[in-house]
């Protein structure tokens, strides 16, 4: 079984096609979102930051800028992509220097903890047999003088979670297992995640028991990936930043034709075909909507006139009118009341969320007892139906 991560796992969870053609075909791009670049910009400079500390170095402000420069300068590429079209690369980079800023003039001279490794790659089992194998990278692994371990995380990310979100994410309860793993002595564990675009720092903490949890449902979860034989796209907000639109049934024709002049946009076939589509659509809804209103109409002429056959030139229509027993629908004063009846009488698996047609073939039939059909019935009423039928006039007629 292969070594699996918390981006692996996300990945698959965001959509399963996606990470199939990631990791299982390992399929590269050179593409690369501008956010990632910035993250990843701004990562290893807090990692040269801190690595100085561990040489009881301080580097200056001004020296992380710089290095901070010349990092995005010797990296930046032609594969990364910009989504947002009131944003430039000089805005990214720009927001980059001011979160280092704000985090040094926070944090400085970083004498907090004890700094025990920066980008630090972590492998460990999730089983006691060892068969559900794991792997992450902690940002930063520290110590306080009181024995406290603290697993870092730093985010550029332009959303700053609830404390409910944090109490939930499992990316760093992931590397407390980890540690633990590597520490059996380690006892308290703090996950700190650094938003940095907001200046917040947010806390976590696990307690065993959430740990076992956590192991258990990615167990499970892999056993899901693992036995998956169908990888199905999911279509999500998190497809514009995908680096296989070609490669992808929701987004491939997509993909193909907005790169289209308008000339040939206009007449390529598949194009053609939705709009096509499109229009009939649209006329038939129009159509639909006219013939309610000609039924309706047919019907209460037909009640009026006391006649159940209506003439035409061509056509003759055909009204039948009767009765069916019905029961007050969802949203109706009396639906709760009649919901509460037949969960008293522990029929409710049988009608599940009260499906009335289903209700009305067990009173006709009697599938349950005289008595509950009694209590049942007080919420009954007989409905009028009316049904109409077109056929060609015969030649007699």
């Amino acid at each position: 079984m292969p070594i699996y991560s918390h981006s692996q796992l996300s990945t698959y969870e965001e959509c399963p096609l996606k990470y199939k053609l990631r990791y299982r075909d390992k399929i590269k791009r050179d593409v690369e979102s501008v956010e990632a670049f910035l993250g990843g910009t701004v990562h290893e400079t807090l990692k040269k930051c801190y690595d100085h500390v561990k040489l009881a170095r301080l580097a200056t402000l001004d020296e992380l800028l710089a290095s901070y420069d010349n990092l995005w300068q010797q990296n930046w590429h032609d594969g990364i992509v910009i989504t947002r079209k009131d944003v430039t690369a000089d805005d990214y980079r720009a927001l980059g220097r001011k979160m280092i800023e704000t985090y040094y003039q926070r944090h400085a001279p970083f004498d907090q903890d004890i700094t025990i490794g920066t980008e630090m790659r972590i492998r460990f089992s999730l089983d006691d047999g060892g068969r559900y194998k794991f792997q992450g990278v902690i940002d930063r692994l520290a110590r306080t003088q009181g024995g406290i371990y603290h697993i870092h995380d730093y985010k550029t990310s332009a959303y700053l979670p609830s404390q409910e979100d944090i109490d939930n994410d499992r990316q760093l309860a992931f590397y407390q297992i980890g540690v633990q793993k590597r520490w059996p002595g380690v006892q308290e564990i703090q996950l700190i995640w650094h938003y940095l675009a907001f200046d917040c720092l947010l806390v976590s903490q696990r307690s065993q028991e959430k740990i076992a949890e956590l192991a258990e449902e990615t167990i499970r979860l892999i056993d899901e990936l693992e036995a998956t034989e169908e990888f199905l796209p999911k279509e999500s907000d998190y497809c514009k930043w995908c680096e296989y639109p070609d490669l992808c049934p929701t987004r491939k024709h997509l993909y193909t034709v907005e790169a289209l002049p308008a000339n040939e946009y206009l007449s390529e076939p598949g194009v053609v075909l939705v709009n096509r589509y499109a229009e009939l659509k649209e006329k038939a809804g129009e159509i639909d909507e006219e013939m309610a209103k000609v039924k309706d109409a047919l019907i209460d002429y037909a009640r009026q006139e006391g006649v159940t056959v209506l003439k035409g030139s061509r056509y003759k229509v055909r009204v039948k009118f009767g009765e069916k027993l019905g029961f007050p629908r969802k949203g109706e004063p009396a639906h709760e009341n009649l919901d509460d009846t037949i969960i008293q009488a522990g029929k409710w698996p049988e009608v599940s969320q009260l499906d009335t047609t289903a209700l009305t073939g067990i009173v006709e039939k009697g599938l349950w007892d005289k008595e509950l059909i009694d209590q049942v019935m007080k919420y009954g009423r007989i409905e009028e139906t009316s049904a109409v039928y077109l056929s060609k006039l015969s030649e007699e007629e």
